[in-house]
C-alpha cells in the first residue's frame, strides 16, 4: 500500500465536486435552448457529460472507499498481531515482515513509527494496545476517521462510500486472521462507526432541524 497523501486525497474529492458541477451546466445548457436542433445537439451533449461524469465519479468513489479499506485493514490487523504477542502467541508475528506485509500494507502509511512488530517484547505490545496507546481503541478510532472524515469532506455520498471501505477493511482483517477479531478491533470498529454514523446523520439534517436545534 503506498503511503496516505492527504493532498491527493483531495484532489479526488475536489474532483468529485467539479464532475457533479458540469452534470449540471450540461443540464442547464439543455434547458436554455430554444430550437429542436439545438435542443438534439444539446442532449448528445448531455448524454456524452453524463457518461463520462458517471465513469469519472465511479473511479474517484471506488479510490475514496479503497483508501479507507486499506487505512482500517492496517490498523485491525496490527492490532490482532499485538494482542496475539501479550498473550504468548507469536503465531503471526511475521505477518509484517518489519513494518510491511508481503502484499505491500505498510504500518508507516498509517503513522506508526515504533519498532518493527516482531522486535516487539511483550510489554511493548501491551503498551500499543492499551488505553492511549497507538493502536488502543481511542487512538485508532480516531485515526481512522479522522481520515475518513478528512478525506471526504462535507460530501454525504463520499463519506457513505468511504464507510463502506471502513466496514471492509475489518472484514478483510478479520479474514486474514481466521475469522475472528479480538475485543479491542471489535469495540474499535463500534466507536468508529459511531462517529461516522453521527457525522452522516448530521450531514443529512435539514436547514429547518438545525435551525431548530439553535432555537431549543
Amino acid at each position: 500500500m503506498n503511503d496516505i497523501n492527504p493532498s491527493q486525497t483531495n484532489q479526488y474529492l475536489n474532483a468529485f465536486n467539479e464532475n457533479i458541477l458540469k452534470a449540471s451546466d450540461a443540464i442547464a445548457n439543455t434547458e436554455s435552448s430554444s430550437t429542436k436542433s439545438l435542443e438534439t445537439q444539446n442532449e448528445t451533449k448531455l448524454h456524452n457529460a453524463a457518461v463520462s461524469v458517471s465513469i469519472s465519479t465511479h473511479s474517484i468513489m471506488n479510490y475514496l472507499k479503497v483508501k479507507s479499506t486499506e487505512a482500517t485493514q492496517g490498523n485491525t490487523s496490527a492490532q490482532q498481531i499485538l494482542t496475539n504477542l501479550v498473550s504468548g502467541n507469536n503465531e503471526y508475528v511475521n505477518f509484517f515482515s518489519g513494518k510491511t506485509t508481503e502484499s505491500g500494507m505498510s504500518l508507516e502509511s498509517i503513522g506508526y513509527e515504533g519498532k518493527a512488530l516482531n522486535e516487539l517484547s511483550q510489554g511493548e505490545a501491551k503498551a500499543l494496545v492499551s488505553e492511549g496507546g497507538f493502536f488502543g481503541i481511542e487512538e485508532t478510532s480516531a485515526r481512522v476517521t479522522s481520515f475518513v472524515i478528512n478525506m471526504t469532506g462535507d460530501n454525504i455520498e463520499a463519506l457513505q462510500e468511504s464507510r463502506k471501505g471502513l466496514v471492509d477493511g475489518f472484514e478483510q482483517a478479520q479474514k486474514l486472521f481466521g475469522g475472528e477479531l479480538p475485543d479491542i478491533s471489535i469495540k474499535t470498529q463500534e466507536k468508529s462507526l459511531e462517529v461516522i454514523d453521527a457525522k452522516i446523520a448530521e450531514l443529512l439534517k435539514t436547514d429547518a432541524q438545525k435551525a431548530a436545534e439553535k432555537e431549543v
